[in-house]
């Protein structure tokens, strides 16, 4: 019988060489946008030739399309698993996930602002929405919460959209504000944090939850005799 051939995966410095034109593009599509960055760049930042980026990922609408990709395994990563019912708490926390995910990766974090504020045409286009799983986690949480009576009514998907951009674009913006107002960005970092705990706090919150709240906060009296 004849000997089977196994198969080969792809050589380790080929592999090396797509992560590291994964990284550059990454960097430069955050910076440029998809439209101000060309492969030239990319091949050049990477240190090899435009012919061999093209036959390493055929097109710039792949490699973008790739980059995406990580983009979005990036958030996945983020993603609370939420096995407790809804709180105020955990819903903050999920927001606070997001603000630590923007920071932790800023090139990501803007290449998204981008791709929110740049995409019309290529949005027609996709075969996949990179923050739908994201967003949809948010929304079941606070829709759950609704559902039990633990939050109030509101319009569930606009909040999250409206507090994860509030977020992005902070993070984003956070070179200028550094630079613009002189201010310490760690301590803007935390103050953001408290305004954004707050802001969530106080959208989720039902007149029974601000009952509870002020029995809780009002002293005992003590009896009489």
């Amino acid at each position: 019988m004849p000997t089977a051939i196994p198969k080969l995966g792809r050589p380790k410095h080929v592999k090396d060489t797509d992560l590291r034109c994964l990284a550059a593009a990454e960097e430069l599509f955050a910076v440029r946008g998809f439209e101000g960055t060309s492969l030239r760049e990319v091949s050049a930042a990477v240190g090899i030739t435009s012919a061999a980026l093209i036959h390493h990922f055929g097109s710039k609408e792949r490699l973008y399309g790739l980059v995406l990709e990580r983009l979005a395994k990036s958030l996945d990563s983020y993603i609370m698993e939420i096995s407790e019912p809804a709180s105020i708490e955990t819903v903050v926390r999920m927001f606070e996930r997001f603000l630590d995910w923007s920071f932790d990766q800023q090139h990501l974090a803007q290449l998204l602002l981008r791709e929110l504020m740049e995409n019309r045409t290529r949005v027609s286009r996709a075969r996949r929405m990179h923050l739908l799983s994201l967003i949809a986690s948010y929304v079941e949480q606070i829709r759950s919460g609704q559902k039990s009576g633990a939050f109030r009514q509101f319009d569930a998907e606009l909040f999250v959209y409206y507090t994860l951009g509030a977020i992005t674009h902070f993070s984003a913006a956070a070179p200028t504000i550094d630079r613009m107002l002189r201010v310490d960005m760690g301590d803007a970092i935390s103050r953001f944090r408290l305004t954004l705990r707050d802001n969530v706090a106080a959208m989720l919150t039902t007149n029974q939850n601000i009952r509870s709240s002020s029995r809780s906060k009002t002293p005992a009296r003590r009896p009489r005799g």
